[in-house]
């Protein structure tokens, strides 16, 4: 069995019908991705909702050390 990429098949799609054509190798569509059980949906869910509470800019290291210098 020959495998080869989607990415590779749609920069030349072309070629790789054409050897299809002459070799009779058949092109098989894309898969759809597995469902997600309910429990790691919700992970998904929570991770997605504390994207964007820390800034992005903040530098964990310093914060860190100014934490630490308090205590």
């Amino acid at each position: 069995m020959l495998v080869v990429s989607y990415a590779d098949f749609f920069a030349n799609p072309a070629l790789y019908k054409e050897k299809a054509e002459n070799y009779g190798i058949k092109i098989l569509p894309q898969k759809k991705g597995k469902k997600q059980s309910r429990r790691i949906q919700k992970k998904f869910d929570a991770l997605n909702a504390v994207i964007g509470i820390l800034p992005s800019d903040v530098d964990e290291k310093t914060a860190k050390f100014e934490r630490l210098n308090r205590q």
